[in-house]
């Protein structure tokens, strides 16, 4: 039996700062990955119209399904460790 692969995207620790009645708080936000030009890279907060220039984009805050083959392609550009057996 072959498990399926899912993609769990990076993420960072955002803190809302002083200016903020919550200064003292943070928490975690995801990161966008995507495929332009045939390189990987990640993106905070990517607008449509660049997310239509890509060739494969996988949105923060998702498990995304992969293919074995994409799941070889992120190791190797340094992104296994967001790719899981489901």
């Amino acid at each position: 039996m072959v498990m399926a692969k899912i993609f769990r995207g990076p993420t960072y620790r955002y803190k809302l700062g002083r200016p903020n009645d919550l200064w003292f708080v943070s928490y975690q936000k995801g990161k966008t990955v995507v495929k332009r030009d045939g390189v990987w890279s990640t993106v905070i907060t990517p607008q449509d119209s660049f997310l239509q220039s890509c060739q494969r984009y996988l949105r923060s805050g998702y498990e995304e399904p992969i293919t074995e083959a994409e799941a070889a392609e992120f190791t190797a550009a340094g992104y296994g460790d967001y790719v899981f057996n489901e």
